[in-house]
C-alpha cells in the first residue's frame, strides 16, 4: 500500500482534477439513461477502448513485466454489449475509432493508461446497475466491468503503480492525463449541456 509519498497517492493527486472534470462532464448516474444512450455510449467506449487496447498490447509484446492485457481487455465485450442491443453487424462495423490516444512506448506510459482504464471498471460497476435499472438489459452492460476480478485487477494495477517507483512518475502521469483528457475529448457528445 502507498504512503502519502508513494507513486500511487503521486499519480492520483497528480490527475485527481482530470478524473473529477471527466466524471463531473459526463454526469452518468444523475441523468435520465435508455437503450439509444446507452448504445451511443457502448459505440464511443469500443472507439477509445480499441485503439488504446492495441498500444497496450504491442506496448506488452516486449514487456514481459506488463500487466496482463487479455484479460483486462475490454473493446470486444463492447462489441458484445453492442450485439446484446441487437445493433446489425454493418453499422457496428462502421464505428469510428478515437484517433487520438496517448503512445505507449514503455511500461510507465502503459501503467498510466492502466491506472485510468482498470479504474474506471470501479465505477462501472454502479454505472451497470443504475442503466439496468433504466431497462438497458444487462447483458448489454459487460463492458463497463470488464471480465470478472474487476477488484483484483485494480489492486494489481495500483500495487504496479507503487512498484514502479518515483523515476516512473512522470511517464504514468503523462499517459494517465492523456487517457483522462482522450476520454473526455471522445465522450463529448454525451456530455450534458448545463443551463
Amino acid at each position: 500500500m502507498g504512503t502519502a509519498q508513494g507513486s500511487l497517492a503521486r499519480l492520483r493527486a497528480a490527475t485527481a482534477a482530470a478524473h473529477e472534470d471527466l466524471d463531473a462532464s459526463l454526469d452518468v448516474l444523475d441523468r435520465p439513461w435508455d437503450t439509444a444512450r446507452h448504445r451511443r455510449w457502448l459505440e464511443l467506449t469500443w472507439g477509445l477502448l480499441a485503439p488504446l487496447e492495441r498500444a497496450l498490447a504491442e506496448q506488452a509484446r516486449t514487456d514481459p513485466g506488463a500487466l496482463d492485457v487479455v484479460g483486462r481487455a475490454r473493446a470486444g465485450l463492447a462489441l458484445q454489449d453492442l450485439r446484446a442491443l441487437a445493433v446489425p453487424e454493418d453499422e457496428i462495423a462502421a464505428v469510428p475509432e478515437c484517433p487520438d490516444v496517448p503512445a505507449v512506448p514503455d511500461r510507465a506510459a502503459a501503467l498510466g493508461v492502466r491506472y485510468v482504464l482498470d479504474g474506471s471498471t470501479l465505477g462501472g460497476r454502479l454505472i451497470a446497475r443504475t442503466v439496468v435499472a433504466a431497462g438497458v438489459p444487462a447483458a448489454a452492460t459487460t463492458s463497463l466491468t470488464g471480465p470478472e476480478g474487476a477488484g483484483r485487477r485494480w489492486r494489481e494495477t495500483t500495487a504496479a503503480v507503487e512498484a514502479a517507483g518515483p523515476e516512473a512518475l512522470p511517464g504514468m502521469t503523462a499517459a494517465a492525463l492523456g487517457t483522462f483528457a482522450a476520454y473526455r475529448a471522445w465522450l463529448a457528445p454525451l456530455v450534458r449541456v448545463r443551463a
